[in-house]
């Protein structure tokens, strides 16, 4: 019986090193990386030898290849020849290459790719770039979504909008990862509905705003946001305000559509001190946020003011 289990041993080590020995003789070849994979490393490498500064990339979209109707002619002409070959097929097949290399028409390929670059100064700026290649993946155009450069300190929150970190602090890991998980989903949804390059930018900007104010308070305290947001606006966007001095806040109220019952966003009332055209006053303002609290509309109320914080 030993002799067996020593036999067992023996031919087992044998074998593993035959294994060991194939791996050095005849090393399994290499993954050949897939059409997806050249393309995004063939931006990476236009990035890296075009732009100055240290290149971080996050993530690429999925490609989208386009092939121009006078290709998708002939190689249908290409196929028909072939299962049925013919010479009057085959002129007009001569014909429809002369043409698309007369005219330069090539298949193209494109895909979003969102990257920053710090530059010599620290400074970090993100971009969301659509990057058109042509057949020979040379680059072809490219096109920005988001420019933005970010606050100081910033490229950290980036970090964790992006790959959609823990940023609620509760009991339970689940219970986190979930609270999270939703945040992004909601803010993530809205701002690849923006088009526009500027309004795409600002709305990534307030998005990282809102999770460090998340990750800073471990909770999404709406009325404390939300005047963070208010102030924030006053004092930066207003430049027609000097001596700004905040007074007082109504609590944050939903506002729902009367019809259906949706929620339109909320709005709350502020009272501040201000000086306006050299004149110094004490103002009243219904501030209206978007669901996505961005604010979109600021109205001067009229006095009395006691009636706007007693409700």
């Amino acid at each position: 019986m030993k002799k067996t289990f020593t036999l067992i041993l023996l031919l087992g080590f044998f074998m593993n090193s035959c294994y060991f020995l194939n791996d050095i003789l005849d090393p399994p070849k290499p993954k050949e990386p897939t059409f997806q994979e050249k393309c995004e490393k063939a931006v990476s490498e236009y990035i890296k030898t075009t732009v100055p500064g240290t290149y971080k990339p996050y993530g690429f979209g999925a490609i989208t290849i386009h092939k121009p109707i006078e290709i998708v002619d002939l190689e249908r002409m290409e196929k028909e020849n072939e299962e049925k070959p013919s010479y009057k097929l085959q002129k007009k097949i001569e014909r429809q290459k002369k043409i698309i290399k007369r005219e330069n028409i090539e298949r193209t390929v494109d895909l979003d790719h969102f990257f920053t670059i710090k530059d010599a100064n620290s400074k970090v700026k993100v971009f969301e770039t659509n990057f058109l290649l042509n057949d020979t993946l040379g680059m072809k155009d490219l096109s920005a979504k988001i420019i933005l450069e970010l606050p100081t300190g910033y490229d950290e929150i980036l970090d964790y909008f992006f790959f959609e970190y823990n940023i609620f602090l509760t009991h339970s890991f689940v219970e986190s990862r979930e609270l999270s998980a939703n945040f992004y989903a909601f803010f993530k949804k809205e701002l690849e509905t923006q088009q526009n390059m500027l309004d795409k930018s600002d709305f990534l900007l307030h998005c990282l705003k809102l999770t460090k104010a998340i990750k800073d308070r471990g909770a999404f305290d709406q009325q404390g946001i939300t005047q963070v947001i208010a102030q924030e606006h006053i004092t930066t966007a207003r430049k027609d305000i000097m001596d700004y001095n905040s007074l007082q806040f109504s609590p944050l109220y939903e506002n729902s559509d009367e019809n259906s019952n949706s929620l339109k966003g909320y709005y709350f009332f502020h009272k501040f001190i201000g000086n306006y055209s050299g004149t110094q006053d004490t103002n009243v303002v219904l501030i209206e946020f978007s669901p996505y609290y961005q604010i979109q509309n600021i109205y001067q109320m009229d006095r009395p003011f006691e009636q706007y914080f007693n409700k």
